[in-house]
């Protein structure tokens, strides 16, 4: 086998470790799989773990994350290391990408697909024999690899072209910016998101599964040969060499994961700001500029839309809420030509903008509701912002127990596309308490957390580093999310 697959081999075994184990810990955040893009708590197909909402209290969808074990996920922990686990998982997922370009590329340039991809469908008895072979704990002759047996093709076949695709595909349908761009893209599963989720999930699994037989099978079948070829593409070297490269990359493979743990893990600042340093970049050029499109029907309504987050418990809050936010006005300043200070009268008084969106939760839930408010261009025609002005902070009444307020940051072309609105209206109804009375931000070409509620004041600015921790949000400072949230 020529070197470029050897190579190719060990860093796709390599990055699947790391997917698999970074994955879990972000299924462990919302540990139930759905058919339906109506979550709810009671029609999932598959979960994990065993917490149960109450009837009688308010509960969010922190609430139900899982804890995970470090041995075996990626960082592992609770919501507190959620976005750590899903900068393990994209940065990893560029590396697996660019290594299976290269593996594709170099297999269909120089015809060597042809050594896995069967031609005949007298593969197919032939493979049924081997799987017999096996299954009675017999091995096949020699000279029945060429230099794989007719199981083996069958298997890496699918394993190298197929299942790569439906990883693909599947996580191309979990993006927002995505999904709201190319609607029809959505027909391949059947216009789910959660169909898309749980099909990745399945693909997790079988990859899972090959990774266990496979190496199973490289050990007990014709070791002594399998082993050069894992290593030197040839069995023309000495084992003595083989077995030495051989357990040096698995050490590594170890050595890596146990250090990646512990370091995002004891050094989570540092360890944030290399893997976004890599997200950044990728995911703002791929998906950062993608303009929403979708829309749904009233039909297409959820019936019951999760909570994030708990209201504002501030006395400032408490006295706008009991006043029926009469005394309430939306503070917006920054670099800008006119400062406004808008009551919620004078919002509603503006032109009208309404939506049916699909709701995308950085944990995986999703849901459909309909918003009414003012869209954003209405306050940027009204404030005229600065040139210098790249980013526009929104600022919350949330304060957490430390006294950090919540704020996001986004970027002002974000703010320009056709579905970001400051909504008052949920579903025909005044936006109530728990969705973020009595305004909210509508960015349908971001994530749910990026989408801050309560807001109090709107900030234009040419940079957000003097803000919070300068990470970009709340959630960015404390949870170490991603700043683009457009995947």
């Amino acid at each position: 086998m020529p070197l470029v697959i050897v190579i190719t081999h060990f860093l796709n075994m390599f990055c699947v470790l790391l997917l698999i184990r970074s994955g879990l810990h972000i299924l462990a955040d919302h540990p139930m799989l759905y058919w339906t893009d109506h979550t709810r708590r009671d029609n999932y197909w598959l979960k994990f773990g065993k917490k149960n909402m109450p009837d009688n209290k308010l509960w969010t969808a922190h609430d139900e994350a899982e804890v995970s074990s470090h041995v075996y996920t990626l960082p592992g922990g609770g919501h507190h290391e959620f976005g750590l686990a899903r900068n393990w998982h994209f940065a990893t997922a560029i590396l697996w990408l660019a290594t299976g370009a290269v593996y594709w590329g170099y297999m269909f340039t120089t015809g060597a697909w042809r050594r896995l991809v069967p031609t005949s469908w007298n593969i197919v008895p032939a493979a049924w024999h081997d799987l017999l072979t096996y299954l009675s704990f017999h091995r096949p002759p020699v000279s029945a690899f060429h230099p794989y047996d007719p199981l083996q093709q069958l298997t890496y076949a699918a394993v190298a072209f197929l299942l790569p695709v439906l990883m693909i595909t599947t996580a191309l349908a979990m993006s927002p910016a995505f999904m709201n761009r190319f609607p029809r893209y959505m027909l391949l599963f059947g216009g789910r998101r959660q169909v898309a989720r749980s099909l990745h999930f399945i693909g997790m699994v079988l990859f899972s599964v090959f990774i266990i037989i496979h190496v199973t099978l490289v050990a007990l079948v014709y070791f002594y040969r399998n082993v050069r070829l894992i290593t030197f593409g040839t069995t023309h070297v000495s084992f003595g060499a083989a077995l030495t490269v051989f357990c040096a990359a698995l050490l590594f493979v170890l050595v890596f994961n146990i250090v990646a743990t512990y370091f995002t893990l004891n050094h989570r600042v540092r360890m944030r700001k290399i893997l976004v340093g890599i997200l950044q970049p990728v995911i703002h050029g791929v998906f950062g500029r993608l303009v929403p499109r979708k829309t749904y029907k009233k039909k297409d309504i959820s019936d019951f839309f999760r909570i994030n987050g708990y209201p504002p418990e501030t006395q400032e809050f408490y006295r706008l809420r009991d006043g029926g936010y009469k005394d309430w006005r939306l503070e917006v300043g920054g670099l800008v030509e006119h400062p406004l200070s808008i009551s919620l009268d004078e919002l509603q008084a503006m032109p009208k903008k309404e939506q049916i969106t699909k709701h995308i939760c950085i944990q995986g839930w999703s849901a459909i509701g309909e918003w009414g408010g003012v869209h954003m261009r209405e306050i940027i025609a009204r404030a005229k912002p600065s040139k210098r002005v790249k980013y526009v902070v929104f600022h919350a009444y949330d304060v957490d127990a430390d006294g950090k307020p919540f704020y996001e940051a986004l970027r002002l072309s974000d703010m320009k596309d056709a579905q970001t609105i400051l909504a008052y209206e949920m579903n025909w109804q005044p936006l109530s308490l728990e969705h973020g009375a009595p305004l909210r931000l509508r960015c349908e070409r971001k994530l749910g957390y990026k989408m801050v509620k309560y807001i109090k004041s709107i900030e234009f600015v040419e940079d957000f580093k003097h803000i919070g921790a300068g990470r970009g949000g709340y959630r960015e400072d404390n949870v170490l999310f991603d700043w683009e949230a457009s995947i």
